[in-house]
């Protein structure tokens, strides 16, 4: 928590001063950018816990692993990457192309693993790949499903 919330935290004002910025002004208003916010903190924020837990989960049948402490921490230290490149697009919206440094956020996620989780081999593999898998439903899912329900409240 050390960690996700500042950068929730800094998501939320990046995407302000973002929407502040580039936006035009028909579209800008306190609606469209508490949408924005609560885009970002749930897609982040409860898709972290619930990656997190269906992770701790379904490894402890797969390759033996459970503990969802470590699960959170390790997805939540290796996030930090991306969340800096979501800050950065936010800011500066004509950099786009910068998304695509956001995958280092997975080469810090594999090169934890041995070290927080305490899987080796060929059980690291896939633990990965399940977990990439998992990881991308559940954003997907949060980023989806609750920015429809806040799109039709909010805006």
């Amino acid at each position: 928590m050390q960690c996700v919330l500042p950068m929730l935290c800094l998501t939320a004002f990046a995407t302000v001063i973002g929407t502040w910025l580039y936006t035009s002004r028909e579209m800008y208003s306190v609606g469209y950018v508490v949408y924005n916010i609560a885009i970002l903190w749930t897609s982040i924020s409860a898709g972290l816990y619930l990656s997190a837990f269906v992770i701790s989960e379904i490894m402890a049948q797969q390759v033996g692993a459970k503990n969802q402490n470590r699960d959170f921490a390790l997805l939540a230290y290796s996030s930090v990457a991306a969340y800096i490149v979501i800050i950065i697009v936010s800011w500066l919206p004509f950099f786009k192309e910068f998304l695509v440094l956001a995958f280092y956020s997975c080469y810090l996620y594999w090169t934890g693993i041995p070290h927080i989780i305490n899987v080796e081999g060929q059980k690291r593999m896939i633990y990965t790949l399940l977990s990439f898998i998992i990881i991308a439903v559940v954003h997907f899912l949060m980023f989806f499903l609750f920015g429809n329900i806040l799109r039709a409240i909010l805006i």
